[in-house]
C-alpha cells in the first residue's frame, strides 16, 4: 500500500463515519490500528513502510463499509487502555 492509497482509504472511511455521526479523527484510526498517531502520520508521509496487516485491514474496511462502521464504532466506544494510570 502506498502512502497515497492509505490517505485515500482513510479519507473515504472518515467521510462515511462522519456521515453516520461517529468520531473520525487520525487519533481514532491510530487507536483502532493499535499504534500511536505519530506512527500513522509516518506511514501516511511515506517515512515508514506500511505493514501488510495494516494494508489488509484498511482495504477490507474500504471494500465493506458496513463492517467498518460496526467494528470502528464498537472499538472507539471502549475506554482507551493507554490513558489509564
Amino acid at each position: 500500500m502506498t502512502p497515497e492509497r492509505m490517505r485515500f482509504v482513510m479519507e473515504a472511511g472518515f467521510r462515511d463515519l462522519r456521515r453516520n455521526g461517529a468520531p473520525a479523527h487520525l487519533e481514532h484510526c491510530a487507536r483502532f490500528l493499535g499504534v500511536q498517531p505519530v506512527t500513522l502520520r509516518r506511514w501516511m508521509r511515506g517515512e515508514r513502510p506500511i505493514p501488510r496487516q495494516v494494508e489488509i485491514i484498511m482495504e477490507i474496511f474500504h471494500a465493506w463499509p458496513e463492517i467498518r462502521l460496526q467494528a470502528v464504532d464498537k472499538l472507539l466506544r471502549q475506554p482507551d487502555e493507554t490513558s489509564r494510570s
